[in-house]
């Protein structure tokens, strides 16, 4: 699924631009600017749940190593959520104050968000990390692009980091002054592994340096839409640390997948039906030994998401 049509240049250049009042011109280039975005968050985040086999996680062909959640209830959680990111992402746009003070805001919408998403799913948390990074990035995407029309992913992490950095810090020395209470903060007081607060925190490194460039190597490499996600979500576990597998399996699990996720991409440069099998048999060991890389597949979802922006014309990926 590709949207060919460039979205920043008729929005700022456009004969419709000259010819239509000032406020009518605004109007119609932010309508435009939230239904694109809006398309690209449901595209990352379906693609994500579509691409099959994936070790461990909830896919076409089985729940992975979950059983309280199936292919439905993503589907039903992103319906639920994607409203609510896309808000992120008109506040971004229409937030005339400095970055860091958008953040509060974001975190209120955040907040509903994950209730929506609940009551969707029965009390299954599906999309709780995908709500912090994906509605994040979208208030960014949203800030730049009224202001620029056309940036770079590099400035939108930058951007990303510096709205949060206080309010983040803030975060992560409150708990080390309090007793944990929720996965996240266990993680951190047990491993000091800080999670995808510690990604925004540093400006998406996974993203940045693993995600993106799994992406654009997988564009030119992989046969089919399938085997180029299956290739980013491989590259991510191979290098990046999942919390969600440290909270499942513990420490020795997380070597194992980024262990086996490295030999799995030296052994298959191209994701064939022969690599397809390879996977099937690492989902069965997954599954065994209750691993599930979510972090991972948050990951991949805003890969997909940002790579759908770029082929909209909104943002340049490298």
């Amino acid at each position: 699924m590709k949207y060919t049509e460039s979205c920043a240049q008729p929005f700022l250049c456009s004969n419709t631009a000259v010819e239509m009042p000032l406020k009518g011109h605004a109007e119609l280039c932010r309508a435009r600017f939230l239904t694109k975005l809006e398309q690209a968050l449901i595209f990352g985040l379906m693609e994500e749940v579509r691409t099959t086999p994936k070790p461990g996680l909830v896919d076409l062909a089985d729940n992975g190593a979950h059983r309280d959640m199936c292919y439905d209830t993503f589907a039903s959680s992103t319906r639920a959520i994607t409203p609510y990111l896309t808000a992120m992402g008109a506040l971004g746009y229409d937030f005339d104050g400095a970055s860091d003070v958008l953040f509060p805001h974001l975190r209120r919408l955040g907040a509903e968000a994950e209730k929506a998403m609940f009551a969707a799913t029965e009390g299954v948390n599906t999309h709780k990390g995908a709500i912090f990074s994906l509605g994040l990035l979208a208030a960014g995407i949203g800030y730049l692009f009224r202001r620029k029309g056309f940036f770079s992913a590099g400035e939108l992490f930058e951007l990303c980091s510096a709205a949060a950095t206080p309010w983040l810090k803030k975060d992560f020395e409150e708990m080390r002054c309090r007793q944990p209470v929720t996965h996240g903060e266990k993680l951190f007081a047990q491993y000091g592994f800080r999670g995808i607060r510690g990604e925004a925190l540093d400006g998406f490194p996974a993203l940045r340096c693993v995600g993106l460039p799994a992406l654009a190597k997988a564009n030119r490499t992989q046969p089919c839409a399938n085997s180029a996600q299956l290739f980013i979500l491989l590259t991510l576990m191979a290098q990046v640390e999942d919390t969600n597998v440290l909270n499942r399996a513990g420490p020795s699990a997380l070597k194992q997948v980024q262990a086996e996720a490295q030999q799995f991409i030296a052994d298959f440069a191209v994701i064939d039906n022969h690599a397809l099998s390879a996977l099937a048999e690492m989902n069965r060991r997954f599954i065994e030994q209750n691993i599930s890389p979510g972090g991972c597949a948050d990951l991949l979802a805003a890969s997909l998401f940002l790579g759908q922006l770029e082929e909209a014309g909104i943002l340049r990926l490298i």
